[in-house]
């Protein structure tokens, strides 16, 4: 059963606008808020709520590119700008990053000491923090998403995806983002016209994904068929009909959005309802209100609900006291091991005890 109990509540200060707030793995807790000034604002938070110095500031945001690195203790904050490097427990400043003449929007750590930055030109960028040297670059035009298979290849490659049309043929290949070459390659045929389709890699594995939806937007689209593909082939594993929606019904694919929230669970998104993640190994089946914040122990967040969720029991449990949340009280992370979620309200910021 799943429980949940307010453990700490720290009065927040009225003459700042908190934006953001995320559980890091040094234990610490990273903000983003914005000052009377009307100034954006990075900083740490100690263990006792306390507001450090800025790290970094700005006038505007692009996306979510701040994250911590707990081998290399290195911090990336991006705003409107290129991405800034800290040491994560000092906040010393480490430098910028090269390369990055157009602001970026998003940024994830991967094993080996290594960040992967997106930015608006259109580049996935892998760099070394501890040298903050760009070790590859790749469009993200044709690569849909990214993951890092753990000891399974030399480096531990970062790896991507893609897939395409052509020939009367369905072709995906996980991608050596560092090398640019194939992984792994699979073509399927398919009835010859028009189709969208996507694909996405699954983490720490030689692994991915892809969907496929034949039709267009002017004749409407069939049912959404979903493989799951290693290196001996493709298996289908799930088949999502087509919802007609509109004054004039067109039909919009049931699945058209992949993304891995774990190692094993699968989000699927587009015109089906609800939503569903799939948990690859076992083919389990989860309604999912959105694709939001998971903990890799499989716990994910509602931010509408205000609760949290057990993708492996589908329990749920408030976060808030009372029959229902009051207005302004808002969900913003939950640590990695899935013990700790924080919650913000108009007057404070809350942590609660998760125990499964």
């Amino acid at each position: 059963m799943l429980t949940t109990t307010l453990t700490t509540r720290r009065l927040r200060r009225a003459d700042v606008e908190l934006l953001t707030a995320d559980l890091m793995p040094n234990g610490l807790t990273l903000v983003m808020d914005r000052t009377s000034a009307a100034r954006l604002c990075v900083r740490w938070l100690d263990e006792s709520g306390e507001r450090g110095p800025p790290l970094l500031e700005d006038d505007d945001i692009c996306g979510d590119a701040m994250v911590y690195d707990p081998e290399t203790d290195r911090l990336v904050v991006a705003l409107n700008g290129p991405p800034h490097v800290f040491e994560g427990t000092s906040g010393r400043s480490l430098g910028v990053l090269p390369h990055h003449d157009q602001p970026t929007y998003g940024a994830a750590v991967a094993p080996g000491g290594r960040v992967v930055t997106e930015s608006i030109d259109g580049q996935r960028r892998v760099f070394d923090l501890r040298t903050l040297v760009c070790l590859a670059r790749h469009s993200t035009r044709t690569c849909r998403g990214w993951s890092i298979p753990q000891g399974l290849l030399p480096g531990d490659p970062v790896l991507t995806c893609r897939s395409y049309i052509r020939d009367g043929q369905w072709g995906t290949a996980l991608i050596n983002a560092q090398t640019g070459r194939d992984v792994a390659r699979v073509r399927l045929p398919y009835g010859g016209g028009p189709a969208f389709c996507s694909a996405a890699p699954r983490p720490n594995a030689l692994e991915w994904v892809g969907v496929l939806a034949e039709g267009d937007d002017q004749r409407g689209h069939g049912p959404a068929q979903l493989h799951h593909f290693t290196r001996e082939g493709a298996r289908l594993i799930d088949e999502a009909p087509a919802r007609r929606v509109g004054p004039y019904q067109h039909s919009l694919p049931g699945i058209v959005r992949l993304r891995f929230i774990t190692n094993d669970w699968l989000y699927t998104e587009g015109a089906r309802r609800p939503h569903q993640a799939i948990h690859l190994p076992t083919g389990a089946r989860r309604a999912c209100p959105l694709d939001d914040i998971t903990s890799p122990t499989g716990l994910m967040i509602d931010r509408r609900a205000r609760s949290v969720l057990d993708l492996d029991s589908g329990d749920t449990a408030p976060l808030y006291p009372g029959e229902a949340p009051e207005e302004g009280r808002s969900v913003q992370s939950i640590s990695a091991d899935g013990q700790t979620v924080l919650v913000s309200t108009p007057e404070a910021l809350e942590w609660w005890s998760i125990i499964r």
